[in-house]
């Protein structure tokens, strides 16, 4: 069995993710409108797609399936995700939660102890979204709120 050697740089962090959509429209309102994520970038051009915050530096990306493949740099394409986890600051789950029940989004409730907690609901695509406020990180360091 061959070693893997270190990597030279370890990377600071996510960039972005791209989820494939079936209704670029909806998914920009559950995204923009429902969860919060402000607007970074549109393309408008042969390949439509929308850009959102996630934080500072990161994005998630929403296209639809003829933005992707042949046309995506290095054939991106769409797939099925399990799930994907967008922090909330401390203190604003339940209000999040009520938020989300008052538009008719069910939402599924975990308390994993030590003060991390979580909601999870489906996107417009069967995406599943959690939304959790943590107080620490999986190597049990502190999480921190992020500026």
């Amino acid at each position: 069995m061959n070693a893997i050697e270190p990597a030279a740089t370890q990377p600071a962090g996510l960039f972005e993710m791209t989820l494939e959509v079936a209704d670029l429209a909806a998914s920009e309102r559950f995204y923009h409108d429902v969860i919060g994520l402000p607007i970074a970038a549109r393309w408008r051009d042969e390949r439509p797609a929308v850009w959102l915050a996630l934080g500072r530096e990161g994005f998630l990306g929403l296209w639809p399936a003829e933005t992707g493949g042949a046309a995506a740099i290095h054939g991106g394409r769409g797939g099925r995700h399990v799930h994907f986890a967008l922090r909330v600051p401390m203190g604003t789950l339940d209000a999040v939660r009520a938020r989300l029940d008052a538009l008719g989004y069910p939402t599924e409730d975990r308390d994993f102890g030590n003060g991390n907690r979580a909601i999870y609901l489906d996107d417009p695509d069967g995406n599943v979204l959690e939304l959790t406020e943590r107080a620490t990180l999986w190597n049990g360091a502190p999480a921190m709120d992020s500026e």
